[in-house]
């Protein structure tokens, strides 16, 4: 085994484990622990058996695996953008919902 191997094992396994206590102090849902254990496994499937990414390249014909690992980081990347950005809208209507609540509050207590 490359040292580079045995860093990306024992990395996804650190990550692996810190989603495993995420989940399990209930601060990540059933879904993204999923999604994330699908991530970490996946790392410590490529990097113990490193010619499944050429028959992967080759299945989708992507002449290079590196160009796979790439597009699909980017797939990744552009996913977790969209969960973010859904749910920072959330939490922006939960704000102005406080605040137009507190803001209606304070103005009943005036009168």
């Amino acid at each position: 085994m490359e040292p580079i191997q045995l860093i990306a094992v024992l990395f996804a396994l650190f990550a692996y484990s810190r989603a495993i206590l995420q989940f399990k102090d209930k601060k990540i849902t059933g879904k993204e622990f999923l999604f994330w254990s699908i991530i970490w496994i996946s790392m410590i499937i490529v990097a113990l058996i490193p010619g499944i990414t050429s028959w992967f390249s080759n299945l989708f014909g992507i002449r290079r695996p590196i160009d796979l690992g790439i597009y699909v980081s980017i797939i990744i990347l552009f996913y977790l953008i969209f969960r973010m950005y859904v749910k920072l809208e959330g939490v922006e209507q939960n704000i102005t919902k406080v605040v137009r609540n507190m803001a209606m509050k304070k103005e009943k207590r005036k009168k």
